[in-house]
């Protein structure tokens, strides 16, 4: 009986071996089909016919072929221009490894990027890719507001933008019981791609009229 070393499983779509004519114990011949069919999934019988003048009878092979599986990642983004960004993983969701190119999510520009992980040799698996999208980062806009009167009643500092970016002030409020400039900083709440911004609030020096 001809013995052939086994071959496979076979990931689908890969580039199959050849099926050899000489048996591990010396036997020629020839295969049905002559070559591995890789496109198709599931299990395919390979005859062995012996040449004439040996005495030898005809063997099979079984060769499997495996599902290309495609890595899964959970979506990431859109991020915010200029945050940290989560590392890629390089482990799929479905258990594939593998790298990434690019290594790592770029935050400094806006607009889309497309990164491609390709998996480690040995798996069954295709390369993917994700695309991340950073948003640009928006400065809040707030009307300004002054010169105010020392003393005199101060309007509330705005908890929301005029651009949509709500907001703290720190100072909360403004002080107008001491002339000169200060400066009032707004932090965005979380979850807004936005920076922090400032405005400066000038008091004016109380006048006293002077009469002779």
């Amino acid at each position: 009986t001809p013995v052939f070393t086994a071959i496979g499983p076979l990931c689908q779509n890969s580039v199959a071996p050849a099926l050899i004519t000489t048996s591990n114990n010396g036997i020629t011949g020839t295969w049905s089909p002559a070559t591995i069919n890789t496109s198709s999934v599931g299990t395919t019988t390979y005859t062995f016919t012996p040449d004439a003048g040996h005495c030898a009878v005809v063997t099979t092979m079984n060769v499997t072929i495996d599902t290309e599986i495609t890595p899964a990642f959970a979506a990431i983004g859109p991020l915010c221009q200029n945050s940290i960004a989560p590392a890629l993983s390089g482990t799929s969701t479905n258990g594939i490894t593998g790298t990434w190119s690019p290594v790592s999510i770029n935050t400094a520009s806006a607009g889309t990027t497309t990164y491609t992980f390709t998996p480690d040799a040995g798996q069954c698996a295709v390369s993917t890719t994700m695309d991340i999208t950073i948003d640009t980062e928006i400065t809040p806009a707030f009307a300004a507001i002054g010169p105010l009167c020392q003393n005199s009643v101060a309007p509330a500092l705005s908890g929301t933008s005029t651009n949509g970016i709500t907001g703290t002030w720190s100072p909360a409020s403004i002080n107008t019981a001491t002339a000169g400039t200060t400066t009032y900083t707004f932090t965005p709440d979380a979850g807004q791609c936005a920076v922090s911004t400032t405005m400066d609030i000038t008091i004016d020096t109380e006048i006293t009229p002077v009469f002779t």
